[in-house]
Parts: structure tokens; C-alpha cells; sequence
């Protein structure tokens, strides 16, 4: 799909208001609905059914069938969504080199949209590559100060803010509010995703919408492959499907070094992402 941050921006082309359903619904001319959903400023795959119109005797509308199937086998433990994440980080986090480790599980607890703690949350993550971008030409990342509206930061002047970037799979097991990003921002592995408003360094966020091409209300945070089991009426041989990565976020890493993308390049393509 499209990226599916606010499209309001006067001077860009892509000022487009209307909801991505809205957006399929008028494309087919049929009724739609949602498997799962993307977070505001996400980009990725979507899988969406056509809306059974289907009443009972009373004459009134039950579930849709198909889009009930999907959703279960969706949260079976044969299903996968993984995910692509630009990170504030270089890999290293309080001592542990988290490229070393290739994938591995981490289930820390996260908060749900009402602040109240969930123990239940898995995600399987992977670094695939670390950089630190060379400095800003005119020393942007070195003169920029914090102000008290800042979210975690942690005021060390070491001249990197708004320089390293991880390129970081993600599969969620749970479907927790704000799962990857709390898990990645969390204290434990200190890789926020840029672009995070709500859990990410504004400071940091600043910088790369200023100097190195991240769109407003971006979250650099994308949905490359969905894979289903096979075995359901309506999805007999299962489901694999593979979303490119959106363009804005291939500009943003086109502008780094070739042998950051090089080292990713292997790792990505098993999911069948190209950069």
C-alpha cells in the first residue's frame, strides 16, 4: 500500500485525506474489510476481503465469513508478518552488539493505549546492518540543542545525534498496541524507529525530517511480506505476499553509504525486499 501518513501537505502532490479503504472500496466498487491494519505514518502490505453480504433471518447483516477465516489464521502461530524498521542506533546498545545475535525473541512487557502494562508480547527481531552517517555539512547534528518538549533523550553530546542508523526485521507474535515500536525504542535495545512521535527522540526526529529526507509524519516503519497457512476454506494454499519497499523510505536510504546497503542487501532480499 501507500504509506498511510497524513496526506495535507498543500505543496506536495500526495495531499490525499481519504482513508485507505475508502481508497480500495472506490477502486472496486465493492465492499471491503480489513484483515489487520498499519499504523498511522506505516507503510506495507494490506490484506483486505470482499465484504459477504450475507443476512440472517431476521434480516439482518452477519460477519463476513472470509474476513473472519483470515483474521483467525492470521493470528495463528503459523502466520507471519515481517517488518522493515530505520532506527536511531548503530547496533550497540549498553554493551551488547545486537548484529551479533541475528534473530532472537524478545517479550518485555508493553503499555496499551490506555498506559496499562501488558505482559503478554513477543517480538523477533533481527539487525541486519549499522551505520554512522557522516556528519551534515553544515554541522546540523553537532549544533542542534535539546528543548524540554524532547522525549528520551539523554543529552550526551557525542556529536552523532541524528547520524546512526540500523536497518532492523521485525516479527511480531502478539498484536500489542505499539508492539515494534515499544519493543524497539524500549530501554533493553535503545533502537527507537525514526519518525516515532510517541516513543522515539523528537530531537533526533527533527534532524532527519530537516537534513535527511524523511517525510512529515513519517514512521520508517513498513510491512514488506504477510505469509498465511495454507488449509483454510478460502486461502486453501495459504497466502505469501510481498509489499516493496515505499519509495520515500528507498530515497532516504539511496543517501547512504554503498557498503551499508551492500551488508543489508543478502539479509533483505530472503524476504524478498529490494533496496
Amino acid at each position: 500500500s501507500a504509506w498511510t501518513g497524513k496526506r495535507s501537505d498543500p505543496k506536495r502532490r500526495w495531499n490525499q485525506n481519504i482513508p485507505m479503504l475508502q481508497r480500495v472500496r472506490d477502486k472496486t466498487g465493492r465492499r471491503v474489510n480489513l484483515v489487520h491494519r498499519l499504523d498511522r505514518g506505516a507503510s506495507g502490505c494490506l490484506l483486505l476481503t470482499f465484504a459477504e453480504n450475507n443476512e440472517d433471518e431476521n434480516g439482518e447483516r452477519t460477519p463476513c465469513k472470509i474476513t473472519k477465516t483470515l483474521i483467525e489464521s492470521m493470528q495463528s502461530p503459523q502466520s507471519a508478518k515481517t517488518y522493515i524498521a530505520l532506527c536511531d542506533g548503530d547496533g550497540s546498545w549498553n554493551g551488547v552488539n545486537h548484529l551479533e545475535k541475528g534473530w532472537f525473541a524478545f517479550d518485555n512487557p508493553v503499555k496499551d493505549e490506555h498506559g496499562k502494562l501488558v505482559e503478554d508480547a513477543r517480538t523477533d527481531l533481527r539487525f541486519v546492518a549499522s551505520t554512522v552517517l557522516p556528519p551534515m555539512d553544515d554541522g546540523s547534528a553537532a549544533s542542534t540543542t535539546a528543548t524540554g518538549d524532547d522525549k528520551n533523550d539523554n543529552n550526551d553530546d557525542d556529536n552523532t545525534e541524528g547520524r546512526k542508523v540500523s536497518i532492523v526485521l521485525a516479527r511480531p507474535h502478539t498484536g500489542r498496541w505499539h508492539q515494534i515500536r515499544q519493543h524497539l525504542a524500549s530501554g533493553a535495545i535503545g533502537h527507537a524507529i525514526l519518525g516515532d512521535s510517541s516513543h522515539g527522540r523528537s530531537r533526533t526526529n527533527r534532524i532527519w525530517k530537516k537534513k535527511r529526507r524523511m517525510r512529515k509524519e513519517r514512521t520508517c516503519l513498513h510491512l514488506c511480506r504477510v505469509r498465511l497457512p495454507e488449509g483454510t476454506e478460502y486461502s486453501p494454499g495459504g497466502i505469501d505476499v510481498t509489499c516493496p519497499l515505499a519509495p520515500d523510505m528507498v530515497k532516504m536510504l539511496k543517501a547512504m553509504p554503498v557498503e551499508f546497503l551492500e551488508e543489508a542487501r543478502p539479509i533483505l532480499a530472503e524476504e524478498g525486499i529490494e533496496i
